[in-house]
């Protein structure tokens, strides 16, 4: 029986793949704007949410709130925190789906955290794109949900983790976490609490993403299945991923777009040659399927509105959100039910473009 090949974890592994310095953004001032802080983590099971549950553990909060809707990856994560050498840091495992509002809410008012980070999303680009009613019901209601209780019980930080597909989206995926990003950029102006964005590139060892799924077509002599040869993505560690979170709860100030420096986007194709030339089988043929629906060639960080007030540091990237029309999004979520699939395709990318924004209404 062969044994599966998973990704390697190593900075080394990641700087050769990608031909670039990995970058870590937590520093020592980190640790005491953490320190003997309530931090509440949704998503807490995920591949991005777990680490930044290691990622805070480490700079010793008073207490860590584990927050997701499936019971075996909260129950792993809070058991794999509970044997570290730490048994001053409490860790709470909570399970609560995000799209439950009044279930948001008590369980936030309960606890009363000094930092959200939400991490809790569906992020699979064909799986949104054949099912939109559950992106918005998840990605856009269950973050508004999150938000605006932590607005009503006064938490300090809001730190909503989104995508480079949220830039100008061309698919239902990043349209609704571009809509998420509007929501909270609204609630910012709303409550006391610093409400934060951080997007991602593709994160190389997450749950679904390319390398992987590079890795298991290498184990079974391939082929690599591509769908463009000039398809180029910006790439990120888990690591990268989890502190720049972290350390952009600690910057804002409300209203901020984070987004790590990645150097320049890396074409696909040239992370599957890589791949096949470090496992040592050369026979391994390369396959292009063509785009997808929904698909874009290369993908953005900031657009062009936001690079107006951009801040650039060695680490990072910091935009300026942008405020849209409210009612585009509150005329969205009340009738999204009503309609189709294809329907309901086009009005997200509609509000999520920004396309009827010259419609007289109060915002």
């Amino acid at each position: 029986m062969k044994k599966q090949m998973n990704v390697p974890q190593s900075d080394a592994f990641a700087e050769k793949l990608l031909q670039r310095e990995i970058r870590t953004t937590l520093s020592a001032e980190i640790y005491p704007k953490i320190h003997q802080k309530k931090v509440f983590i949704t998503g807490a099971g995920g591949s991005i949410g777990s680490e930044i549950c290691r990622q805070v553990y480490a700079l010793n909060p008073s207490e860590l709130i584990l927050v997701g809707h499936g019971e075996n990856s909260i129950y792993l994560i809070q058991n794999e925190l509970l044997n570290m050498p730490n048994p001053k840091v409490k860790v709470t495992a909570e399970i609560q789906e995000i799209q439950d509002e009044q279930g948001v809410y008590r369980l936030m008012e309960r606890i009363k955290p000094d930092f959200v980070f939400h991490a809790a999303a569906h992020k699979h680009v064909p799986l949104m794109q054949n099912n939109p009613h559950s992106a918005v019901a998840n990605n856009i209601i269950g973050t508004k949900n999150v938000a605006k209780a932590a607005g009503e019980v006064g938490v300090g930080t809001f730190v909503l983790v989104s995508t480079d597909k949220a830039v100008e989206p061309q698919n239902v995926m990043g349209a609704s976490k571009r809509i998420a990003e509007m929501t909270v950029a609204h609630l910012n102006n709303k409550y006391a609490t610093n409400y934060t964005t951080v997007r991602f590139g593709n994160v190389l060892a997450s749950r679904g993403s390319v390398v992987p799924l590079f890795l298991k077509q290498i184990e079974k002599g391939g082929p690599l299945t591509l769908t463009n040869p000039e398809m180029t993505r910006y790439f990120m560690t888990i690591e990268e991923a989890a502190s720049l979170v972290v350390k952009a709860g600690t910057m804002t100030s409300g209203g901020d777009i984070f987004v790590l420096n990645m150097g320049e986007a890396v074409k696909i194709k040239d992370i599957a040659e890589r791949l096949i030339t470090m496992s040592g089988q050369q026979n391994i043929a390369i396959q292009y399927t063509g785009i997808r629906d929904g698909e874009k060639i290369h993908e953005g960080l900031l657009e062009a509105e936001e690079l107006i007030q951009m801040e650039e540091t060695e680490e990072m990237f910091i935009g300026k959100a942008i405020i849209t029309p409210r009612y585009l999004i509150d005329r969205l979520l009340a009738n999204y039910e009503t309609f189709s699939k294809e329907e309901l395709t086009v009005e997200l990318l509609k509000v999520a473009n920004r396309n009827e924004v010259h419609i007289p209404m109060e915002v």
